[in-house]
């Protein structure tokens, strides 16, 4: 009878230790699933996609907008025998942007710095809660020849300079 009691004593811990690791796990799948859905809503605060391309239409960018249930890419674009300008918008809806990105190349043999600049200084202008717009544009002014990034106000912005033709802007949340 002692041998039952203590069999059946150790299959009760044993039981109880397994429930408890079971139970731990989905509890950290949980947390887990958690941390992926905000890190996925970090998003540039007090900026909607119309607030961008609406300025670009009135200067004669072609505006796609692409609006899905869980996704909105806008594209933005403009273009001439000497160059192209394009900005992508993307975020989780109008209201949630995540990431944009603006793009100047030249197909000229004519200073890509001065010719990106009103282009790439106007996008780093924009409005988004605490913004600064001066500081921004000075920023991009100074820096536009070369690889650099800053944070203003909880939002990255990065110029790549990889290419003698073009400049790239990326703005997103602060990482």
């Amino acid at each position: 009878m002692k041998k039952f009691t203590y069999l059946a004593v150790l299959i009760l811990i044993s039981h109880s230790t397994l429930l408890s690791c079971a139970s731990n796990a989905s509890d950290s799948e949980k947390t887990s699933t958690n941390s992926e859905i905000e890190i996925n809503e970090q998003v540039i605060k007090g900026i909607s996609a119309a607030s961008l391309y609406e300025p670009l239409k009135q200067k004669g960018f072609t505006i796609d907008k692409q609006i899905g249930a869980d996704a909105i890419f806008v594209n933005c674009s403009k273009e001439s025998r000497e160059s192209a300008e394009n900005l992508r918008i993307a975020g989780s809806s109008p209201e949630k942007i995540q990431e944009i990105r603006a793009s100047y190349t030249s197909y000229t043999s004519s200073n890509i710095n001065d010719l990106a600049k009103p282009f790439l200084g106007f996008i780093s202008t924009l409005p988004y809660e605490d913004s600064t717009p001066e500081k921004a544009k000075e920023w991009l002014e100074k820096n536009i020849s070369k690889n650099s990034k800053i944070t203003i106000n909880g939002v990255d912005f990065e110029i790549f300079a990889n290419s003698k033709n073009i400049r790239t802007l990326l703005i997103t949340p602060k990482k």
